[in-house]
């Protein structure tokens, strides 16, 4: 796409979303330079607004050099009555889940410091109203999903989160940089994580990796419930299945999960 000497000038909205339109599903990740050629726009006026847009969290900085589409642009997407694919692909596996284990079953996606709801399935208003709805964002040191994605994120956000602050919710959350290291290396170890009483007293999660072909962990699979219900003997055999389930989709079926370079 090209300009035109004479051309009406186009609004700032026209350009960002000129910017926004060049991503689809075989143009992922762009650089500056290819933005500037499929939206038709000079360098410098892309470069403006691709930093406004990232600053914003519209767009995703990739270790390449280029940008992608940010999960803060997918959060407000899902206030439409459509779920995004890898919420639609991995609901049987999340239905299964709830109604073997009871409580509610959570699909998370990392996102800086903070888990992203993906989705959550559950019959009890409560846990909802704790946890919240898909699009809801929480500390990763505060449940069982952003446990399992802080024990799996790179080392710079984990010395980042570690340092603090850590904010307290409950009494029982984790504050203390040096036993938070010391429980993401055992859920490491161990290959799940059970957190209780963390975010919501009487509350707590189990929760385990979900994995691409490559073996890099791009979400997070738990339940999450009252008390009473998080026995890890009973839970952690269905919450691994489940985790294995929706990464055995993207191994079969080709759907792409968030990851760098996708």
């Amino acid at each position: 796409m090209t300009t035109h000497p004479g051309a009406p000038e186009r609004s700032v909205v026209d350009r960002t979303l000129s910017i926004l339109g060049v991503f689809d599903r075989d143009n992922r990740t762009l650089t500056l330079s290819d933005i500037s050629r499929r939206s038709g726009l000079p360098v410098t006026t892309v470069h403006r607004i691709v930093h406004k847009l990232h600053g914003w969290g519209a767009l995703e900085r990739r270790e390449q050099g280029g940008y992608s589409i940010g999960l803060r642009l997918w959060e407000t997407a899902t206030l439409a009555p459509r779920y995004s694919s890898l919420a639609e692909a991995a609901r049987p596996c999340l239905v299964e889940l709830q109604n073997q284990a009871g409580g509610a079953a959570v699909l998370a996606l990392q996102d800086g410091a903070e888990s992203v709801c993906l989705s959550f399935i559950s019959n009890d208003p409560c846990l909802t109203s704790v946890w919240g709805d898909p699009g809801c964002r929480l500390p990763l040191h505060v449940t069982s999903v952003g446990l399992v994605l802080l024990a799996h994120a790179d080392v710079e956000l984990q010395n980042e989160v570690c340092a603090g602050p850590l904010r307290a919710y409950t009494s029982a959350t984790v504050t203390d940089g040096t036993a938070l290291r010391n429980l993401l290396n055992k859920i490491r170890r161990e290959g799940y994580a059970m957190f209780c009483g963390a975010l919501s007293e009487g509350h707590g999660g189990i929760a385990a990796p979900v994995r691409n072909a490559r073996g890099t962990v791009v979400a997070a699979v738990g339940v999450v419930g009252p008390l009473d219900l998080l026995q890890s003997s009973r839970l952690a055999p269905f919450v691994l299945a489940a985790a294995e389930a929706v990464s055995q989709r993207d191994r079969t079926e080709g759907w792409r999960m968030v990851e760098a370079g996708a």
